[in-house]
């Protein structure tokens, strides 16, 4: 499908760099191969372990979720209460986030069960507000869309074009655990309690294979966009089965990216876990466009089984 225009002119192309390197994204019509080659093996620690991350480990929130009950994720929304119609201005709303900076949300304007989230973390040098919007093409009004900010660059554009990435895993992981807080307290009778599906775009996707390993009973599906594939050694892999991980989606419109995701879909099949690797065409590293459309068509199966999509 083609995204809407609003989307197409803030859609971008990407490269995957270390956070503390030079600008990793950038808006559409960047032609191919002007800006440094993506390095997305040197943004994240080697080895992440079977259990904790190198760069700071589970968190107290992650402590505390393995000893609380899940909710179901199968339950129908039919079942749940009849809530008050969900209301706001825009289908784009800024939250206010303790102790980070604010995030973007995409709202299901007019729902009266609850919704569940999905979360949409950017790359290097990128903005939540382009992940939201395009994941709103992709995902649809009806569901939650949570875009955390992360924290801005010095050598962004501009002071009003200001770009984002995240300093480590631990600390994007903080980042969700306080936007989910922020976010079910803004909209208390409308937010799932149940299990998020995690999404994540270059450095979204190699932070969040990190952090599901070791959160996989809060994220037991994802959706790898140009990323995050060389993070799942057999360790990972197993600790990610183990904690209750069911299906990964690795979405590549690079060459390379694909025969590395194929080898990681292989290694989280033997564990146990759903896999499936899906490649549009050429089309450099980005998430949008012919990106977008391919992660579209194989959302459903990422999503599967779950009554409450």
């Amino acid at each position: 499908m083609t995204p809407p225009a609003a989307l197409l002119s803030r859609s971008l192309v990407c490269l995957s760099l270390v956070a503390a390197a030079a600008p990793g994204c950038d808006r559409p019509g960047r032609a191919a191969g002007t800006a440094p080659a993506p390095a997305d093996a040197s943004t994240a620690p080697a080895s992440i372990g079977a259990a904790q991350a190198a760069d700071g480990g589970a968190t107290p929130a992650a402590a505390a979720e393995a000893a609380a009950p899940v909710a179901d994720a199968a339950a129908p929304a039919a079942l749940a209460e009849q809530i008050v119609p969900l209301r706001a201005d825009a289908p784009l709303v800024e939250l206010a986030v303790e102790g980070f900076p604010s995030a973007v949300v995409s709202v299901p304007i007019g729902a009266t069960a609850r919704r569940p989230v999905l979360i949409a973390s950017h790359g290097n040098y990128d903005r939540p507000e382009w992940q939201c919007e395009v994941w709103r093409g992709i995902a649809g009004g009806d569901v939650f869309i949570l875009c955390p900010r992360g924290v801005a660059r010095s050598d962004s554009p501009s002071a009003s074009d200001v770009r984002f990435t995240y300093e480590s895993n631990a600390r994007l992981e903080q980042e969700i655990d306080a936007g989910l807080a922020a976010l079910r307290a803004r909209f208390p009778e409308h937010v799932d309690p149940g299990p998020a599906l995690y999404t994540g775009f270059s450095l979204g996707a190699i932070m969040g294979s990190a952090i599901a390993a070791r959160r996989a009973s809060l994220f037991p599906r994802l959706v790898l966009v140009e990323g995050g594939h060389d993070r799942w050694t057999a360790a990972t892999a197993k600790a990610f089965a183990d904690g209750g991980g069911q299906r990964v989606l690795f979405v590549c419109a690079q060459a390379g990216c694909g025969a590395a995701a194929a080898a990681a879909a292989a290694r989280l099949e033997k564990a146990g876990v759903q896999t499936r690797v899906v490649r549009s065409k050429e089309a450099g590293h980005r998430y949008d466009g012919p990106v977008a459309e391919e992660t579209q068509r194989a959302l459903g199966w990422v999503t599967a089984g779950d009554m409450r999509w």
